[in-house]
């Protein structure tokens, strides 16, 4: 829990990873002196071929603006979960955080004036005050910040856009700007849902959220009641919401009102469908009676569109746990801006009561970085953001063999984990034990079953589809309510009492990898303290 803290540089880090980080001159804007703004030095991916600079076209940025008080904010997360703390559960209000801990309306009112001037509209200002979105020209965000933007082809035939100088802002805004998300078009997540295999298998293929209730031993009794869970979601869910109307009837289900929330314009993107079906079909399948499903709606997946909809998710706190089943490779996400924006975001949530659940990846100890394929161990290594947030649950992924103990569930060779390269260890992993090395944040926290070998019976487009993946992982965010619901929704962040649970509460994954990493009684980087026995997990909280 709390604030970011880096514990490698980002140069070394990209280094690793085919990744140029390239600092280059620095441009300003006439009249100031200008102030490097952390983390804008453009990244230039190895082999990719320059092609000039970027055709003039509309574009937009966010700015994240750094909280106050940042050291009162860690010490009162960390209040948050000791019982002799003054603190101890006594979670803010968004009104209350951003009257402690918010950027104050003069350094809003600062940022803006010089946007403005510089020629830029300001479209928005988040109600934390921590977000500011401009929009112009790339000739105009070039100028207002001292870059140009050159286009690049990779040698996969992808092609990008991104600045070439590090950008800057006037040395009067000086510690008033984290970072700016949105100057590279690298910055993007993934989904991860992969599609069961063509074939047969010597173990079972597939449940249905009885199947899984059974498996993972969940009380009839204490199935959500009450609470409100969220899906991060993205384009055009018309066809997710009817879909989980046909699921709830298969499977004799209560229906779950469904509320669509907006975080942008309106898109017809439809690509992601089966991974909004997977998410709230499985989302409100483990824990049926949640009194509300709120979808909150992206208009893509552009770190600039998922940053504006988490903060959207923490300052509305209207759900105290929330699920999104993509990220990106850790360090493409510092290098972006994204990581230091999108902590701070979850912070603010963590101190709010609130968690996010969210996918660790399916390309085992590497990240999808221009090369991943789901569902295939290779790439580079690396873990997923924002599953290595310190603020945020990571949940990796087993598979179901079927046979007695301890061979009924092992290891996802796909899913993914691994140890951070920029977030520290936070003190909740601390004492974590098993094969926790103890430097940096771990990853996973949790897991359950991912391999769509033994998949997830999911409705997609009205079809019956068999669908795998630590994108079906993290709907932990069911097990989460049935959790808070019999202990009367005022638990606060999960990894809280994740980490406090007995091993009892835990199927212990005894064999497995996911290839860099090997699975290991107590805790590991490819099943985080196993997967849950939910009556004993409950009980245990």
């Amino acid at each position: 829990m709390g604030l970011v803290r880096r514990t490698c540089s980002v140069g070394a880090a990209l280094s690793l990873f085919g990744v140029v980080w390239a600092v280059g001159a620095s441009g300003s804007q006439a009249g100031a002196a200008p102030t490097p703004v952390p983390g804008t030095a453009p990244t230039l991916v190895q082999g990719a071929t320059d092609l000039g600079t970027a055709a003039d076209q509309p574009s937009t940025v966010t700015l994240s603006l750094p909280l106050r008080n940042q050291a009162g904010l860690t010490s009162l997360i960390a209040g948050l979960t000791n019982p002799s703390s003054p603190t101890y559960h006594q979670f803010l209000s968004p009104a209350q955080f951003a009257s402690q801990f918010s950027p104050t309306s003069d350094t809003v009112n600062a940022v803006t004036s010089w946007a403005s001037g510089a020629g830029l509209t300001v479209t928005s200002v988040s109600s934390n005050r921590t977000l500011v979105t401009l929009a112009g020209s790339l000739s105009q965000l070039g100028q207002a910040f001292g870059v140009t933007f050159h286009s690049y082809q990779m040698t996969n035939g992808q092609s990008f856009i991104s600045n070439s100088q590090t950008a800057t802002v006037p040395a009067a805004l000086a510690g008033d700007v984290a970072s700016v998300v949105g100057l590279s078009t690298l910055g993007k997540a993934q989904l991860a849902p992969t599609a069961a295999p063509t074939g047969s298998a010597s173990f079972p293929s597939s449940y249905g959220p009885q199947g899984f209730w059974s498996f993972y031993n969940a009380p009839a009794s204490q199935t959500g009641a009450g609470q409100t869970i969220a899906v991060l979601a993205e384009g055009d869910l018309t066809s997710p919401k009817a879909d989980l109307a046909t699921f709830e009837q298969k499977y004799g289900l209560p229906a779950v009102p469904w509320t669509t929330i907006p975080t942008g314009a309106a898109s017809t993107d439809t690509s992601g469908n089966i991974e909004w079906d997977l998410d709230t079909q499985y989302s409100t399948g483990l824990a049926q009676s949640v009194s509300s499903l709120l979808v909150y709606d992206a208009p893509s997946l552009s770190n600039t569109d998922i940053l504006a909809e988490m903060n959207k998710w923490v300052t509305d706190d209207l759900a105290k746990q929330a699920n999104f089943s993509a990220g990106e490779c850790e360090v493409l996400a510092d290098a972006s801006g994204f990581l230091t924006s999108n902590d701070q975001v979850l912070a603010q949530g963590v101190a709010q009561g609130q968690t996010l659940f969210t996918a660790s990846g399916d390309t085992g100890s590497f990240c999808p970085l221009l090369v991943g394929v789901n569902g295939v161990p290779a790439g580079l290594p690396g873990v997923n953001y924002p599953a290595s947030s310190p603020n945020a649950v990571g949940v990796g992924g087993t598979t179901i063999l079927g046979a007695t103990s301890p061979l009924s569930e092992i290891g996802w060779y796909a899913g993914g984990g691994g140890m951070s390269l920029l977030e520290s260890e936070p003190a909740y992993q601390s004492a974590v034990g098993g094969s926790n090395l103890g430097v940096r944040r771990g990853v996973p926290d949790v897991s359950f079953d991912a391999d769509p070998n033994s998949g997830f019976n999911v409705i997609v487009g009205g079809q019956n589809t068999i669908v795998g993946g630590t994108s079906g992982s993290s709907p932990w965010l069911g097990i989460w309510a049935r959790t808070q619901a019999a202990h009367g929704g005022n638990l606060g962040f999960a990894n809280a009492t994740i980490y406090a649970e007995p091993a009892t509460a835990f199927n212990d994954i005894l064999v497995g990898t996911n290839v860099l990493y090997p699975v290991t009684p107590g805790y590991d980087y490819v099943t985080g303290r196993g997967t849950p026995n939910i009556s004993a997990f409950i009980s245990g909280a």
